[in-house]
C-alpha cells in the first residue's frame, strides 16, 4: 500500500460506495476481494476519474464494463433503458454517481478530521495508461471490487502516492 495510505482510508471509499449504491441502486453491492494494481496501470472500457486534494491527494478511479455501466444506469433510473454508454443520459449518469460516491467519501474522511475536496469527474472510454500520470508515480493501487448479484463488477481504484 502506499505509504500514506492505512485500511482506514480504504474503509472509507467502501463505506461511501456501498452507502450510494444503497440509496441510489437500491442495492447494496458485495466487497470482493482487495487487490493492488502494479504498473502499468489498466483500467475497464469505462472508467470515470476524481481527483482529491487537501489532507491529501490523489485519485480515485470508478472502472466497470460497458454492461456494468449499462446496468448500473437502468438501476439508478428505473424505467430507462440503455444499450452503450456512449449516451448522454448513461455517461451523464456515470459521472454523477462518481462525484456523489467522491463527495461521500470526502465527507467520511471529514467526520475523521481529514479535509478533503474532490474535482469534477472525467469519464473516458477504453483509457490508456497515460490518461493516469499519477498511477504511473504510484507503485501499488489499491483496487476495491463491489459487485452486483447479477454479476456485475464496478471497481474503485483508489491512487495515493
Amino acid at each position: 500500500m502506499a505509504k500514506n495510505m492505512d485500511a482506514s482510508y480504504v474503509n472509507a471509499f467502501v463505506q461511501g460506495a456501498q452507502r450510494v449504491f444503497d440509496k441510489i441502486c437500491q442495492e447494496t453491492p458485495s466487497l470482493g476481494k482487495i487487490f493492488l494494481k502494479t504498473n502499468p496501470y489498466t483500467v475497464s472500457e469505462v472508467s470515470v476519474s476524481v481527483d482529491i486534494f487537501g489532507a491529501f491527494e490523489g485519485e480515485i478511479v470508478y472502472n466497470m464494463t460497458e454492461d456494468a455501466g449499462c446496468f448500473i444506469v437502468s438501476r439508478m433510473m428505473p424505467g430507462f433503458s440503455t444499450p452503450s454508454m456512449q449516451e448522454d443520459m448513461a455517461k451523464s449518469a456515470v459521472s454523477e454517481l462518481a462525484n456523489i460516491i467522491s463527495g461521500n467519501v470526502a465527507t467520511i474522511f471529514s467526520g475523521k478530521e481529514i479535509v478533503v475536496d474532490i474535482r469534477t469527474p472525467v469519464l473516458r472510454f477504453n483509457a490508456a495508461a497515460d490518461d493516469f500520470p499519477l498511477a504511473r508515480k504510484t507503485p501499488k493501487i489499491v483496487c476495491v471490487p463491489l459487485q452486483f448479484k447479477d454479476g456485475y463488477v464496478f471497481e474503485v481504484d483508489v491512487i495515493i502516492p
